[in-house]
């Protein structure tokens, strides 16, 4: 980190049992440490408020970042690895909202044990799970925030066979898994004058034309929802995404959702369920307790039946 990084955020930062770390303004911090937010006291300013927009904007400028009053939030990845969204005034009443996460810590060594992952050693669908994405078959992962979608996305795509190539699709740079050829391409917002941005859209476009054996959407938004199911049913295969959904079933909702508003309306359900009743065969449900984070429920996409997209569960926790 910055040198000018004061020693109580250095330590929080350092700490690995600190998961997340929430600064409301210049004097209130909440940390969780795996039991949900906690407020942090010192009994006085954790720093000034010159001090905090010092901080923030010497982190953008080393990842490259910039910021200026046409765009109030910023995400980024900042050299340590940690995710960084910042909120500026006057959108945040209480001055500059700074919301930081530790990555999941990557398993040393360059082969993943074949057993239960460590991190997983409560759910005991994931080795089902790792079975699907080895031998190739699409998985969508759902979730709530901090429920651990990209932590098992990353362990997942670790047991990927060695020859393959993975292109990675994402906001901001969280996916590290461990694999020699794993590849992440970042979408970018527009600058000051309104030029310059990229998205996952034009980023999919590009990513189909750089041979890729695995695509992985870091999480499902947008309009580029419907061309990775296109390319899922046109020769691609072993694709992985995330979502936010409440369960596996609103999975399929939201996806169909984000396609109907990529087509303004224009393609039909049916055909949009046809793209999933072929293209993904499981979704995967994770869930957080306190520190734990499980997968609770596997289903299997068995294909289409009339409108409806048939599953069967294989074991719900």
């Amino acid at each position: 980190m910055s040198c000018m990084t004061p020693a109580w955020l250095e330590a929080l930062l350092s700490s690995t049992e600190v998961t997340d770390i929430c600064l409301n303004g210049p004097h209130e911090a909440f940390v969780d440490r795996g039991e949900g937010l906690e407020p942090l006291f010192e009994g006085k300013p954790l720093w000034s408020e010159e001090e905090m927009r010092k901080w923030v904007l010497d982190q953008l400028t080393a990842v490259g970042k910039s910021w200026d009053a046409r765009h109030p939030f910023i995400d980024a990845t900042l050299c340590a690895g940690h995710r960084l969204h910042v909120a500026f005034p006057p959108l945040a009443r209480q001055g500059i909202l700074v919301s930081l996460r530790r990555p999941a810590l990557v398993a040393s060594g360059s082969e993943p044990a074949e057993g239960p992952h460590p991190r997983w050693k409560d759910s005991p669908l994931f080795p089902l799970l790792r079975e699907a994405v080895q031998r190739g078959d699409s998985v969508l992962i759902s979730g709530a925030t901090g429920s651990g979608k990209t932590t098992l996305a990353s362990d997942l795509l670790s047991y990927v066979p060695r020859r393959e190539r993975i292109l990675a699709l994402e906001d901001t740079s969280e996916l590290r898994p461990c694999h020699p050829h794993f590849i992440s391409l970042v979408s970018r917002p527009p600058n000051a004058d309104g030029y310059g941005e990229v998205t996952l859209r034009a980023l999919l476009k590009q990513v189909l034309r750089m041979r890729p054996d695995r695509i992985v959407l870091g999480e499902c938004r947008g309009p580029e929802v419907l061309d990775l199911l296109q390319a899922l049913n046109t020769g691609h295969h072993g694709a992985l995404a995330t979502l936010h959904a409440n369960s596996p079933r609103d999975a399929l909702r939201r996806i169909e959702l984000l396609c109907l508003l990529a087509g303004n309306g224009a393609l039909p359900s049916m055909a949009i369920r046809e793209l999933l009743g072929v293209g993904v065969q499981w979704i995967a449900q994770v869930q957080r307790n306190g520190p734990v984070r499980r997968i609770s429920e596997l289903w299997r996409i068995e294909g289409r039946e009339g409108d409806t997209i048939l599953m069967r569960p294989m074991v719900q926790y």
